[in-house]
């Protein structure tokens, strides 16, 4: 399923809905995220610096478009699930490296992504993802700056909070790759 296609989007608003107000309902994460900004600005998760703005942004699609599809093969890797292809393996490493590579570049002179002292919504979606690489066999180490801010994100009280484990994420996830890898061979 192609993310953006028409099935995908039918599959997104059946299982995704998500009612934040009484008449109001979102299907999207991202929309999610600027939705909640916009109601609850403080504290403000959105730099006010253009440049800065378009950082956040930046990290975020990259994030989402690039580095977590570019994750699926190495999670059917961890999950035990056959995969039929070496070669796509190789091909997600190295698009995965290419975005930590980018992402460590944008960390070489600040602390978060928006460039302030505080996390913003780049940290919250790069966050969910690039901590998880380790456990994908895609360690860290040769990026100082990405690896420091992974370590940051993982230290602060509400971010343990809101963490599972490893245990956890492989027995959601891997039934539901198995059926998606079933429906897959179907079409």
């Amino acid at each position: 399923m192609i993310w953006g296609s028409p099935r995908y989007i039918a599959l997104a608003i059946s299982v995704g809905r998500r009612s934040l107000d009484d008449d109001f309902s979102i299907v999207e994460s991202l929309a999610i995220l600027d939705y909640l900004e916009a109601k609850y600005p403080t504290p403000a998760m959105l730099p006010t610096d253009a440049k800065a703005i378009a950082t956040v942004r930046m990290v975020e699609l990259v994030t989402v478009n690039e580095l977590f599809p570019a994750m699926n093969p190495l999670t059917y890797r961890m999950l035990g699930i056959p995969t039929d292809d070496p070669q796509k393996l190789e091909e997600a490493e190295q698009r995965i490296h290419t975005v930590l590579n980018f992402f460590e570049g944008l960390l070489s002179d600040r602390t978060y992504f928006g460039g302030s002292p505080t996390i913003t919504l780049a940290e919250l979606v790069a966050g969910t993802v690039v901590p998880w690489l380790p456990a994908l066999g895609v360690p860290l180490d040769n990026y100082p700056h990405l690896n420091a801010w992974s370590e940051r994100l993982s230290a602060r009280e509400a971010w343990q909070n809101t963490q599972v484990s490893l245990e956890e994420v492989e027995a959601f996830l891997k039934p539901r790759f198995q059926q998606l890898i079933a429906a897959q061979q179907n079409h």
